[in-house]
């Protein structure tokens, strides 16, 4: 069975009941992927002798036998034996393989390893060698040597954490690690390793998120397996960094158990692997980071001009994620996020804006920081701005359990109390809490990971798709009726629409269906209004009057108070704003951008513009002078972005930027702002 085979099983079993339009959006399949799909599976079925998947109607039907098979994670020995590797992955395999390389490596081991034909397998080879170059190394050849890696141990270390981590993510994943370690029959070193680290961990106060565990353990299990006294090289100061931490004596520790001949120079890269790791970090231990989260946040709430609410909160669950993604820049960690697209997607402006708040972050480091590393901050940052739509309270108790890292946890628990305002969450647990807890205490449970308890339980991931959350829906407001409000099914509408319409995009139906079905503030949801529809002939302004600023905030928010987009009142506490905190609606280049609190007399987003032709200072200041405004009303935290980010880009360019300012008509301003927007 191969993985995109194997992946298709596992989501068509996923569900109580799911149909093959969803599962088609689901993977994104076209007719002729989903019925080579479909034979495939049923064809492996059979082959181990399992009855095959039915549909009938379009809804599938799944046996139990199927269904326990896929539960237990059925054993290597059935998924492993003939496991077909995809084209992407066959080159990681490449790698591994070559990594932990235990004698003189031909082109015919990779042709066996990969169970492919001698061309295929050469291929392969070219591709990992592209990745190689990718990473400073080289995947060499030599007659008497084989196949061989060039270039420094800790890049090739780098590469060997990319290549798991990427695996580990993937269906399957797993077992091509296995698959790997066993055709060099080190199958036992690893299980004696593993229950090395095992035992260790058990007897430490080391609380690591549970997904970065299992990947820490992989990656010392093939540095040990390769067996190379090559020399791994620490600067000065990042040996003083490593030993100032207080977890630097569990990582010599563990360094020494592993290592016996080299435990001085792996403790290091144990104490990396540790740090990068953790789930809980002490503040007191890492002042430093403490404030770089203050920074990050404060340059967040400068980016989105939303006051933040709830400050020390956000700091604090910040700096947990912060500390790990300090010490995976610091020295080079890389990161594997495959949720990366989808937060891309469905968060667009606010990645944006989260890559440019993380401004601190990246002059502490003096290090880029990758698409992976900025989707998990956004996951943060999104799941805070919507734990604080505060939701009442109900009956119906839920607990949350969540093994991929605090920003992941706070992104879950956004998007459960969106789907189920009637729902009271409690906070975010593990497993061994989880345990411990009398289950009076909650009715039922969201968890990412297998866990076990009297009460109804429902896996999930952290980012749910959106035919993830209409079956969820239905499974718990099936077991909790009192929940159910809405007694449509999702699929029964899109069977009316398929019959007498002709869908343009299936996916982004459903999508606003769900939306419109099961979630809450559905109109602030939907109304995302790009720039050019607030500024327009009606809002754009100019005057060559010479004006205090108090006067020019009043004037250049007239058309919001005009078209009843905000109350007189938000007027004034814009004016408040700059008198109470100073000039910090200037943004340089004599841009400010005015602008207060939803809540002090916002009735919907808008913006309006203001070219003031006379310099206008700011609280009377020579250093804060603006010749333009643009007033910002947003209604939440949500549905300004996109036009902001609109905004943010046309301020950046200098050429956009002077074309605003010589501008002599709305027109000229709208025609090009019209020309940037997608």
């Amino acid at each position: 069975m191969d993985q995109k085979s194997y992946e298709f099983l596992e989501r068509i079993t996923q569900y109580q009941q799911i149909t093959k339009p969803e599962i088609m959006m689901e993977l994104n399949l076209t007719e002729r992927q989903f019925q080579y799909l479909f034979e495939k599976t049923n064809s492996s079925l059979s082959i181990i002798q399992l009855p095959p998947v039915e549909m009938n109607n379009l809804m599938f039907r799944v046996d139990d036998q199927i269904k326990s098979f896929i539960k237990k994670e059925a054993p290597l020995s059935v998924k492993g034996n003939d496991l077909i590797v995809s084209e992407q992955d066959r080159p990681l395999m490449i790698y591994l393989y070559t990594f932990i390389r235990q004698e003189v490596i031909s082109s015919y081991h990779y042709q066996l390893v990969l169970n492919v034909s001698k061309n295929t397998a050469l291929t392969d080879v070219k591709k990992a060698r592209e990745l190689c170059v990718e990473w400073n190394l080289k995947l060499d050849y030599q007659r008497m040597d084989g196949y061989f890696l060039k270039g420094s141990e800790m890049d090739k270390r780098r590469l060997a954490i990319y290549c798991i981590d990427t695996l580990l993510s993937k269906p399957l994943g797993k077992e091509i690690i296995i698959s790997t370690i066993k055709a060099w029959e080190l199958e036992s070193l690893m299980m004696e390793t593993t229950a090395q680290i095992e035992n260790f961990l058990q007897t430490k106060p080391l609380r690591l998120v549970r997904s970065r565990k299992v990947e820490m353990m992989y990656h010392l299990i093939f540095v040990k397996m390769r067996q190379k006294n090559s020399q791994l090289h620490f600067e000065d100061h990042e040996k003083l960094l490593l030993e100032e931490q207080d977890m630097f004596h569990d990582a010599a520790e563990l360094a020494a158990l592993l290592f016996p001949e080299a435990g001085e120079q792996e403790m290091y890269f144990v104490a990396i692997q540790l740090l990068t790791s953790q789930e809980e970090m002490n503040p007191q231990v890492h002042l430093t980071l403490q404030k770089l989260a203050e920074e990050i946040v404060d340059e967040f709430e400068r980016n989105t001009l939303l006051p933040i609410r709830h400050k020390a909160y956000l700091v604090k669950s910040l700096f947990n994620h912060l500390v790990p993604t300090y010490f995976r820049l610091t020295f080079g960690i890389p990161l594997m996020n495959p949720m990366t697209d989808k937060i891309k997607e469905d968060y667009h402006e606010l990645f944006q804006f989260v890559e440019k708040s993380l401004r601190p972050l990246t002059d502490w480091t003096g290090k880029g920081i990758s698409e992976a590393e900025i989707g998990y901050f956004t996951l943060h940052f999104g799941g805070y701005l919507e734990k604080f739509n505060e939701d009442e309270p109900d009956k119906i108790s839920a607990l949350i359990v969540c093994s991929n890292g605090v920003s992941s946890s706070v992104m879950l628990r956004s998007q459960l109390i969106e789907l189920f305002p009637g729902i009271d969450f409690s906070r975010i647990h593990t497993t061994d809490h989880v345990q411990k807890l009398s289950p009076s205490s909650y009715d039922l449970i969201f968890s990412t990971v297998p866990i076990t308890s009297v009460k109804p339980v429902y896996r999930v991931k952290p980012l749910l798709s959106i035919v993830e959350k209409t079956h969820l829906i239905q499974e718990v407001t099936s077991a909790f009726p009192q929940l159910n409000k809405r007694n449509i099914d999702i699929e029964q509408v899109m069977d009316v629409v398929r019959r007498h319409a002709d869908i343009k995009n299936e996916k982004k139906l459903i999508s606003e269906l769900v939306e419109l079905m099961y979630m809450n503030n559905t109109a602030k949801r939907w109304r995302k209004p790009m720039l050019s529809e607030l500024l327009t002939e009606e809002t754009i302004q100019f005057t060559d009057e010479p004006l205090d600023w108090k006067t020019a905030i009043k004037k250049a928010a007239e058309p919001l108070v005009t078209s009843d987009t905000v109350e007189p009142r938000y007027v004034d506490a814009m004016i408040h704003n700059v008198e109470e905190a100073g000039a910090y609606i200037h943004i340089g280049k004599g841009i400010a951008i005015p602008h207060a609190r939803p809540d002090a007399g916002v009735n919907e987003v808008g913006m309006s513009f203001l070219r003031t032709r006379q310099p206008v200072k700011l609280l009377d200041q020579e250093e804060h002078q603006i010749d333009v405004f643009v007033c910002l009303a947003a209604v939440d935290s949500e549905a300004h972005l996109k036009a902001l980010a609109h905004l943010t880009k046309l301020l950046g360019n200098e050429k956009a930027l002077n074309t605003l300012k010589n501008a002599d008509s709305a027109e000229q301003i709208i025609n090009m702002i019209k020309e940037g927007e997608e």
